[in-house]
């Protein structure tokens, strides 16, 4: 069957569904394009739902002939049935005596209600044995692999085994089949594991239906918000308009349409290339969609919408709503930068000190909304949080310029010992005048002659100037102002940092064996031992580092150790460890999956080589929830599946595969199981 893209599709509804009278020039009506309309045309009325199949009146004729031995009017019966109702299958029970046909199947249907398959063989067997030559009836032997078929998609869904579900619906045809559960668990398992193509495939027989055929509007908007993650806004936009003359007036499209918005909105906003705002409507819809959602998300959105247009008053109302909400570092960077804009500093500054907290985990952000007030103290006091902030975020990024700031504020307010450690830190971070300026000064402020002999017998000859003024420059005579803390001894070594970057990792342990040997590493300084060690491929060394990693810090430096010693532990093979490393702290949804995935792909292929192949697919599924699968992990559930002898499955696997793949393995596994069917 050849394969239409959704657009052509699309198309091709549209064409179809076009009212009277529609005009060559309507988008939705291909002009100058019939080899698209020769390609594939969607069914009439008249031709959309076959027939159903024969009942017993039907049938009758054809057993009396059968029973009457005239087989020239069976054969006659036979192909006026298949003419009426095409697909028509003989009976297998047709030639059997009337009393063997006219076995009670009470006993069956109770089981098959119960869902007995193994109770309905064995019952099956027991028939057969009581009443030579029966066979069941063709209404109960169709019926049962129509409900075996619905049990096994079931059963795979809910336990998220996607290949199961996707051999289980081989033979569903999207474009007739009546149950659209089915086809939904079908497109969950097409979009889990990456399967676009197919995807689409059964999209479009739910949607393109017509006549009696078509589904109920509730129905297809479900279909397309599961299909709404896979194809873009305007491709799901489409099909919306080409299904639906007036969109609006449907309340089941309500969420999909809420949620095309959303994308639209944040899709402008993202793309540097967008400049062409969305319509006043749309806009005046998302703020109602905001007023009326869970949580802040929408107002953020909306924020940083109307941020990007320089409606700033409208951003500034938009994330104080989310804020309000729900405070997230989203949000009270958008509210800062409204503040910011409209030139209300000090608005802007009041804000940032409010939410430390928040903007902690973005020091850089947090450095620049600060940094004004310690540059210009005349603009207002400072306090112990808000230096303790600064001097920590500095810490934690190395920033030379900030920590020049800091170091002039510190001088400034006569503090000069943590002026004299900041300069210092400053001028190794980066070298630049003002801060061996800086230093010098501090080191006569100090009394520390010697040390300032020192500095300039060093530097003097690249500074010559800067030493002169030194010699002129007049005491600071300003308050102490807010007490600074001196920068730890780990504070920001640039050396194993700069070692790290460049992957020179055993300059890096040597740089950070030094710092310890002076009074021990900071938690910082731990995860960054950690991944040093994991460079150098020595996970258990590096383990214990980022374990002392975990005991201090803040949250963005426990999550990255915590990471950094379930990937050492999965180094080791320890899957059991970095499953209680994650369970016991948080390490961020994307990683948490990473992590777990890695966890479920060991465990199933160390349970795959004890043999224990049961074992193998449960750790298979288990991944398959959380990320789609490579075809490396699905060769090794198809050979699962052979071991165990679900031949069927194994088959089907290893023929989707070798549709896109050339691999031996594969070749081999089709033909075992192909062979063995």
């Amino acid at each position: 069957m050849k394969h239409l893209s959704l657009k052509t599709a699309i198309l091709l509804a549209a064409t179809a569904l076009a009212p009277m009278g529609a005009s060559a020039n309507d988008p939705l009506v291909p002009s100058g394009q019939p080899s698209l309309l020769s390609e594939e045309k969607p069914a009439d009325a008249a031709t959309a739902a076959p027939a159903a199949g024969p009942d017993e009146v039907d049938l009758a004729a054809l057993y009396y002939y059968a029973d009457q031995k005239q087989e020239d009017r069976v054969q006659a019966e036979i192909a006026r049935l298949q003419l009426k109702y095409p697909g028509f299958q003989v009976p297998k029970n047709l030639y059997l005596p009337l009393a063997q046909r006219s076995v009670n199947e009470q006993s069956l249907w109770d089981l098959y209600d119960k869902n007995d398959f193994a109770g309905i063989d064995a019952e099956i067997g027991r028939l057969q044995a009581a009443h030579a030559g029966w066979v069941p009836s063709e209404d109960f032997s169709s019926k049962l692999e129509r409900r075996k078929q619905r049990v096994t998609m079931t059963t795979a869904t809910t336990a998220k085994d996607w290949t199961g579900v996707i051999a289980a619906g081989e033979g569903l045809d999207a474009a007739t089949e009546p149950d659209i559960d089915l086809l939904w668990m079908l497109i969950d398992a097409y979009h889990a594991t990456g399967m676009k193509e197919p995807l689409a495939e059964v999209c479009k027989g739910i949607l393109f239906r017509q006549g009696d055929r078509r589904f109920s509007d509730d129905l297809l908007a479900t279909t397309l918000q599961k299909a709404a993650a896979d194809f873009s806004g305007e491709e799901i936009r489409a099909v919306i308009n080409a299904l639906w003359p007036q969109p609006g007036a449907v309340a089941a499209l309500k969420p999909i349409q809420d949620d095309l918005l959303r994308r639209e909105v944040a899709t402008f906003t993202a793309d540097d290339t967008k400049t062409q705002p969305l319509s006043d409507a749309d806009i005046g819809r998302f703020n109602a969609l905001a007023a009326t959602a869970q949580g802040g998300a929408d107002f953020a959105v909306l924020g940083w919408y109307n941020l990007k247009l320089g409606q700033l008053p409208a951003a500034e109302t938009a994330f104080s709503a989310a804020m309000e909400r729900e405070p997230t570092l989203d949000s009270a960077k958008g509210l800062y930068l409204s503040l910011s804009r409209q030139k209300r500093d000090a608005d802007a500054y009041r804000f940032a000190v409010d939410h430390l907290d928040v903007l902690a985990d973005d020091s850089t952000f947090l450095m620049n909304a600060l940094s004004p007030r310690f540059s210009k103290p005349e603009l207002g006091a400072l306090d112990a949080g808000t230096v303790a902030a600064y001097s920590t975020a500095i810490s934690e990024t190395q920033a030379a310029d900030h920590a020049e700031i800091l170091g002039w504020y510190a001088y400034n307010s006569r503090q000069f010992e943590a002026a004299e450690a900041w300069f210092a830190k400053a001028w190794s971070w980066q070298e630049k005048p003002e801060r061996l300026k800086g230093l010098a000064l501090s080191y006569l402020r100090e009394g520390k002659k010697k040390q300032f002999a020192a500095l300039r017998d060093e530097q003097g000859d690249r500074f010559p100037e800067l030493f002169k003024e030194i010699g002129k420059a007049a005491p600071p005579r300003g308050d102490r102002g807010v007490t600074v803390a001196k920068p730890s001894a780990s504070t920001g070594d640039a050396g194993y940092i700069a070692s790290l970057k460049v992957k020179r990792y055993d300059d890096c342990l040597r740089d950070l064996q030094r710092l310890d040997d002076r009074g021990g590493l900071s938690a910082d300084a731990q995860l960054i031992r950690g991944w040093c060690l994991m460079g150098l491929a020595r996970p258990s060394e590096a383990k214990s580092a980022f374990s002392a990693a975990l005991q201090g810090g803040k949250a963005s430096v426990r999550q990255d150790a915590a990471y950094g010693a379930a990937l050492a532990a999965l180094r080791s093979g320890l899957t059991g460890e970095a499953e209680a490393v994650i369970g016991a702290y948080p390490v961020g949804a994307a990683r948490d999956r990473e992590i777990r995935g890695e966890i479920y792909w060991q465990r199933a292929r160390a349970a795959f080589d004890d043999k224990k192949f049961d074992q193998a697919l449960e750790a298979l599924n288990a991944r398959l929830q959380l990320m789609p699968e490579s075809s490396d992990m699905s060769v090794l559930r198809a050979w699962a599946h052979q071991r165990l002898g679900h031949k069927a499955e194994a088959h089907a696997i290893f023929q989707r595969l070798s549709m896109h793949l050339s691999d031996p393995n594969i070749m081999n596994g089709l033909n075992t199981t192909g062979a063995t069917r």
